[in-house]
């Protein structure tokens, strides 16, 4: 989360604050800098910091706390906006792109959307585009019968009966012109209906 009116910076930004390379910056600043000033909650790749708490700590002030409580404007991250909408980080990006939801803001590489347009999309409801999920009225698809089952189960009757030839799945892979996987399903469908 970016707290409302609090700007946010890389550790890139914060290097370049200190007039330092990243590299330098990693090797001799970055552990005393870690351990006064956390990263903003909910920022992950590239990790964030807030910029008062970043002025503060390279003038040697006391690092200021983050405002406390939600604002309307924070800014909030996929997983943020997920966990206050009930729905997974994809789906809102997915929302964000199909007009669910407003398309958000990018910064530092990411996209963030505002505490009010989560709550927008949590408090919009649901829309189905199909079937109700667990639904128990579902018939069975109707599909026209295969014309090649009663004449396997006949051969395979014949053949039980010592009349016909064995049926294997070869055979009437050769005489369907079907793969050996179908001709399986064929014997099988067959023998239900014998």
């Amino acid at each position: 989360m970016i707290p409302h009116g609090r700007p946010a910076l890389t550790l890139d930004d914060v290097a370049a604050l200190a007039g330092v390379s990243r590299s330098t910056w990693n090797r001799h600043h970055h552990a005393a800098f870690t351990a006064a000033v956390q990263p903003l909650p909910g920022s992950a790749r590239p990790l964030l910091y807030d910029a008062a708490q970043v002025h503060a700590h390279l003038t040697g002030a006391p690092v200021p706390p983050l405002p406390q409580g939600p604002h309307p404007a924070d800014l909030l991250s996929d997983a943020e906006v997920a966990a206050i909408t009930g729905l997974t980080a994809s789906t809102v990006r997915a929302d964000a792109t199909t007009g669910l939801l407003d398309p958000g803001t990018e910064l530092h590489g990411r996209r963030w959307w505002t505490r009010t347009a989560a709550e927008a999309r949590a408090n919009r409801p649901t829309q189905y585009k199909g079937r109700t999920p667990g639904a128990k009225d579902r018939a069975p698809r109707r599909t026209a019968p295969d014309a090649r089952v009663p004449e396997v189960a006949a051969a395979l009757a014949a053949a039980e009966n010592g009349q016909g030839p064995a049926v294997t799945a070869d055979s009437l892979g050769n005489r369907y012109g079907v793969s050996t996987r179908t001709a399986e399903r064929l014997i099988a469908k067959a023998r239900t209906t014998l």
